[in-house]
């Protein structure tokens, strides 16, 4: 299957220009050690890019010959990359050639393939995973995770000077930029493992070179900049297995220096955000979730009130309780409306809410006004729907799953507009990526133009998009006859939009 594309956010570290293989930075074991990836040139990594999103677009066309000649190309170019072999082994596998595309996959696994969730679930691959060679190239590729995760329970490395010299911040600043497009080219060719070793030696390497530069700037704390630093290298929607233990041990380092309230307060909630993504900040039914829960919870209530992270401290303990309560979050609702009530304008707290509890955030500030602009100029408030039932429906013309959900909510609004469904489509599209014309022309393209929409070209920083604490797309909100909440996420997605909207326009309106 096409790798997924690149996330959103991507801190601003890369490589040094190098281009060395297995780089070493110091540490107190071997364990510690610290493999860097090589690096590619511009020219050689987009070719490799190429080639595979040729090979799938061959593949999707049914010229599997032609497909197999890409992605074989895209394995010579760069034997060691990540896609070449395994996506050779998914045309094979599409195509039902079992002895050839196991063959293909053991090049990948051997390669050092880490990833075997994707093999597990790749549908190219389901033709392979009834072989009985199948399963011990999954049990090999989880050792190359085990062991190429290991080194990031070590926290960061330790460079005893800056490998390199910079006459400023600014000039620091601009290098970074600079060797950040390294690791954006390279991160399509490197395994996973491989993209968070890179980042984690170039986040200590900026570090150190800015331990220099601050020497006397009393502000600067390098210790709590390195517990920063691994904290971010990982998102809260992953797992981080060893890399949690890395951030304790730098929170440890970082806590017997006796730092003052709001220092020790971070370090806590640092601590307490690991031990839960360690298994996955999800992973409720994992057997080691009730020991990371009790060991969060006991640092996240050292959070200090009036601290920095008070609010976000909250709102994980508000996840945790509302995991807790299972089908009784109904029960969490007073404490979440106190929550929101104190820390409603804290961005960070508001950002774990809108993450993990967002429904129970926005029934709890209901009713939330909308005060915009379509795209035609006009004033739009939910008062103009009084009486209609209309789904408010964040989205994107970029966002894969929003397009999925396109034929869902088309047939919806042909079915039920007559008996007084509405919808209000709030693009998040980028200003850089998509102008007024063109989203205008998209939506006409699709049969969207039937009803209206929003798109003020700011994104995820719209006031729409932080009124209703969007964090995700799409995030249809359903609102009533009455005003009134009428579902949200899961309940307006899908099959269960329907049911949704006949509910709500079963009742009265006020």
């Amino acid at each position: 299957m096409k790798r997924a594309a690149i996330g959103l956010m991507v801190l601003a570290f890369a490589l040094m220009a190098s281009g060395c293989a297995e780089q070493t930075a110091t540490g107190d074991s071997q364990t510690s050690r610290l493999e860097i990836p090589q690096t590619y040139e511009v020219a050689i990594a987009e070719e490799y890019d190429k080639l595979g999103d040729s090979g799938y677009q061959l593949l999707d066309d049914g010229k599997t010959e032609e497909a197999l000649v890409a992605f074989k190309k895209q394995a010579e170019l760069i034997p060691a990359g990540k896609w070449g072999a395994y996506n050779v082994a998914c045309a094979y596998g599409r195509t039902g050639q079992v002895d050839d595309g196991l063959a293909w996959l053991t090049k990948a696994v051997e390669n050092g393939w880490s990833t075997p969730d994707h093999l597990e679930s790749d549908g190219d691959l389901e033709s392979l995973r009834a072989d009985a060679r199948f399963a011990p190239l999954v049990e090999q590729a989880k050792e190359n995770k085990r062991i190429r995760y290991a080194a990031f329970a070590n926290g960061l490395p330790e460079y005893d000077k800056a490998p390199q010299q910079f006459a400023s911040v600014e000039e620091l600043d601009i290098w970074v930029e600079e060797q950040s497009s390294i690791l954006s080219r390279n991160r399509a060719i490197w395994q996973d493992w491989q993209y968070t070793a890179a980042r984690m030696d170039m986040t200590a390497k900026k570090l150190a070179a800015l331990r220099e530069l601050s020497k006397d700037d009393t502000e600067f704390d390098y210790g709590l900049e390195r517990l920063r630093g691994i904290g971010r290298l990982q998102s809260i929607y992953n797992t981080w297995g060893p890399l949690a233990k890395g951030v304790v041990k730098e929170a440890d380092t970082y806590l017997a220096t006796s730092p003052g309230p709001e220092g020790a307060s971070e370090a806590h909630y640092r601590i307490g955000i690991a031990s839960l993504c360690e298994i996955g900040a999800m992973s409720h039914e994992d057997a080691g979730w009730a020991t990371a829960e009790r060991v969060a919870r006991t640092h996240f209530s050292q959070v200090q009130t009036g601290t920095k992270y008070e609010g976000s401290a909250q709102a994980w303990q508000i996840h945790c309780d509302l995991i807790a309560a299972k089908d009784d979050r109904e029960s969490v609702a007073p404490t979440i409306r106190t929550f929101t009530g104190k820390f409603r304008t804290d961005e960070p707290a508001m950002g774990i809410a809108g993450a993990f509890f967002q429904e129970e955030v926005v029934a709890s500030l209901w009713p939330i006004p909308v005060d915009a602009v379509d795209i035609d100029g006009k004033d739009v408030s939910l008062a103009q729907y009084k009486g209609k039932v209309v789904l408010v429906d964040f989205w994107a013309t970029w966002c894969g799953p929003c397009r999925a959900e396109l034929p869902h909510v088309l047939a919806a609004y042909d079915k039920y507009k007559k008996q007084g469904f509405e919808i209000l489509s709030i693009s998040l599209d980028y200003a850089d990526r998509t102008s007024q014309d063109e989203y205008r022309t998209w939506i006409e393209e699709k049969g969207m133009d039937k009803w209206r929409h929003v798109y003020d070209e700011k994104a995820w920083d719209g006031p729409l998009v932080d009124a209703y604490l969007v964090r995700g797309i799409p995030n249809p909100v359903m609102i009533g006859r009455d005003g009134s909440l009428a579902g949200m996420g899961e309940a307006c997605r899908g099959e269960n939009l329907e049911k949704t909207i006949e509910e709500a326009l079963a009742k009265k309106p006020a």
